[in-house]
């Protein structure tokens, strides 16, 4: 039944392409190719070296490796996220999902229908072991997948914005969407609710005073590797090693570069307040406290967040 709704998905949006073109199905992601002509290149691919999408090859490979077998992921009930080595590639085939075969005609996440937004949290079993009948991991799935969406609808706001007109734009899809879906798309960003959300959430995005550099691994699988390093202070250590950068070519080789001067003088102010918490009791203060104060952390039932990311 599932299978049978995406299916079905992926039927609607192919029938919109032109009659001339090629589908082809690529790690879940459509392309158009017109016969005698190369698949369209994205300009920003060749001005310079970007990562481009990520397909799952690198899952595809390690399944091979283990002889087809599916790839167990690991989650914490006390963080409500995996912790395992398995996290990034989990993370990652969330996404390929998403672009590959979340309907597109809807304004958001939400706006998808409840049956549909369930297949495609299915889908991640067919590479991954996981349960997703366990409310807390399903309701992880549920919020990457979402996250993933807009990610996704930001890079399609972003090729929409490249052109001058709206006409233009119309004439010019993003090459893995279908013109039935561009053309939603199209007057969905040029609609005055879409322009005021854009707004508000840039105003929100110039709020962040710092940004991380932890890449793909999730803050709690970080904190967990610290766990089983028996290193002391979790957090203050955690929020060092995801602000700074190793210094090229130095001859000490601990000699890190922070990413901003305000993400260095939080980190110099939790240190503080720890040395200072131990000077005035006999007890040493509770680091979290300590690190929740200092980045303005807000704190939801056993999850830390903070400038929109777990910790």
């Amino acid at each position: 039944m599932l299978l049978s709704i995406i299916k079905f998905q992926i039927q609607k949006e192919s029938s919109a392409l032109h009659t001339s073109a090629l589908l082809v199905m690529a790690t879940g992601i459509a392309r158009r190719v017109v016969p005698g002509q190369s698949p369209p290149a994205d300009s920003s691919m060749q001005r310079r070296n970007v990562r481009g999408l990520t397909r799952g090859i690198e899952v595809s490979r390690t399944m091979a490796m283990n002889n087809g077998d599916k790839l167990p992921v690991v989650f914490s009930e006390i963080e409500k996220a995996p912790i395992c080595s398995n996290a990034p590639k989990f993370s990652s085939e969330c996404g390929i999902i998403v672009r590959g075969l979340a309907p597109l005609q809807h304004e958001s996440w939400t706006k998808i229908p409840e049956h549909y937004r369930n297949a495609l949290i299915e889908r991640v079993k067919d590479k991954f072991v996981v349960d997703t009948v366990v409310p807390f991991i399903r309701k992880y799935l549920n919020d990457n997948m979402a996250k993933k969406f807009t990610n996704h609808r930001n890079k399609l706001v972003k090729h929409f914005k490249s052109f001058g007109t709206i006409e233009e734009a119309h004439m010019n899809p993003h090459r893995n969407v279908s013109q039935d879906s561009w053309n939603y798309l199209c007057d969905w960003f040029s609609s005055a609710t879409f322009q005021k959300r854009s707004l508000a959430g840039s105003n929100n995005r110039e709020k962040v005073p710092y940004n991380h550099c932890r890449g793909s691994l999730p803050f709690v699988v970080h904190r967990e590797l610290k766990k089983a390093q028996e290193v002391q202070l979790i957090y203050i250590k955690t929020f060092h090693d995801t602000h700074t950068h190793k210094v090229k070519n130095s001859d000490d080789e601990d000699e890190v570069q922070w990413i901003s001067k305000e993400s260095q003088i939080r980190h110099e102010k939790m240190l503080e307040l720890y040395q200072q918490g131990i000077t005035e009791g006999s007890q040493p203060p509770e680091e979290l406290a300590i690190f929740n104060e200092v980045t303005g952390a807000k704190k939801y039932k056993r999850q830390t967040c903070f400038f929109g990311f777990i910790f």
